[in-house]
């Protein structure tokens, strides 16, 4: 094999070795693609359990599922908010509100998603939650 084909065949081996370790599934995108497409599957209803048990573990124990919960009391209702990693901002290694999607129990069953939702929610209910 001459020089310039061995130099080739070596840069594409080492370009699809890079790329494998980039897809891999403890991959932040991987893990935020698969969270949102699984959250897409949500119907109104379920409980805790059901959402947990759809949309599965995170195949990066650094990014848990749900990363973190909430609970917010509101006059004779409570509000129980799961975070599922949806999205990277920053790849600076610190996982920020933006990067979350919450999804919103009321009294136990899943109500809706999505910061728009939570938010017009908290309006509604004078729910004070911090600025993202």
């Amino acid at each position: 094999m001459n020089r310039n084909l061995r130099v080739t065949v070596m840069r594409l081996l080492l370009a699809s070795a890079v790329m494998s370790v980039g897809a891999c599934a403890g991959n932040p995108l991987v893990i935020a693609n698969q969270n949102n497409a699984r959250i897409a599957t949500l119907q109104r209803g379920m409980t805790p359990q059901q959402v947990i048990a759809r949309i599965g573990p995170s195949s990066d124990s650094t990014i848990p599922n749900p990363f973190k919960t909430e609970m917010y009391p509101a006059g004779d209702d409570t509000f129980t908010l799961l975070f599922f990693y949806s999205q990277r901002t920053v790849a600076d290694g610190n996982i920020t509100d933006e990067e979350l999607m919450p999804v919103v129990f009321k009294n136990g069953m899943l109500d809706g998603w999505g910061w728009s939702y939570w938010e017009g929610v908290a309006a509604q209910y004078s729910i004070r939650i911090r600025g993202r």
